[in-house]
């Protein structure tokens, strides 16, 4: 089963095509690598997978389900995107991962367990009450990265994940990553410039170039 599928897709910026896609498949329950240089559509063709960007023509569906402007909104909630630089609230550890699931409904118990177990994963169990303001680069990203998890979206994407972090902050992401995809068998898309982290995810390589193209390594 495909979690997505493209046909004649073109996005367009001021006036401009910036990312055409003819035609795409992406498998439900594997990792895909989007690479490719600065410039090339990587975030854009993330925002378009998780359908925060409209496209100018043609047609993307989620599951076998055509995205439309009315089902969009719904078919949003199973998707979370983890950008480069993520937005803390100002609030504990904890609480940034108990915000995301009070807005989408979650009672109390329920949101409980799922902030211990989010705060286990990523390793923040005993920073649970730091306030998000005090956390390294790290810290913080690996923040994020528990309030997305916490959620349990059918489709996980992420922004170059550990562009900006130490190598000690890296390695631990990673494997949280790598756990995660053999835990859950998600689908996972990252935009990444770090061929070998793509590598040891197992992630299917597409590549995109010169903002108008995507096709195979």
């Amino acid at each position: 089963m495909n979690a997505y599928t493209l046909h004649d897709i073109r996005i367009g910026h001021d006036g401009r095509t910036v990312l055409t896609i003819p035609e795409l498949a992406i498998p439900a329950g594997a990792v895909t690598a989007l690479l490719g240089e600065n410039g090339a559509g990587k975030s854009t063709l993330l925002h378009l997978l998780a359908l925060l960007t409209a496209p100018a023509h043609g047609r993307l569906t989620l599951f076998g389900e055509a995205v439309t402007a009315r089902n969009r909104a719904r078919l949003r909630k199973g998707v979370s995107l983890l950008l480069q630089t993520p937005y803390l609230f100002n609030r504990s550890v904890a609480g940034n991962v108990a915000w995301g699931l009070k807005a989408h409904g979650m009672g109390r118990a329920e949101r409980g367990e799922r902030v211990r177990e989010a705060l286990a994963w990523t390793g923040l169990e005993k920073l649970a009450e730091r306030p998000a303001h005090a956390l390294s680069g790290g810290e913080a990203q690996r923040l994020a990265l528990a309030r997305l998890l916490a959620l349990r979206p059918r489709v996980v994407l992420l922004d170059e994940p550990t562009a900006h972090v130490d190598a000690a902050s890296r390695a631990r992401i990673e494997a949280i990553l790598e756990n995660w995809v053999r835990e859950h068998q998600a689908t996972v898309l990252l935009a990444t410039h770090d061929a070998p982290l793509a590598e040891r995810l197992g992630a299917r390589p597409l590549r995109v170039a010169d903002g108008t193209t995507l096709s195979g390594p």
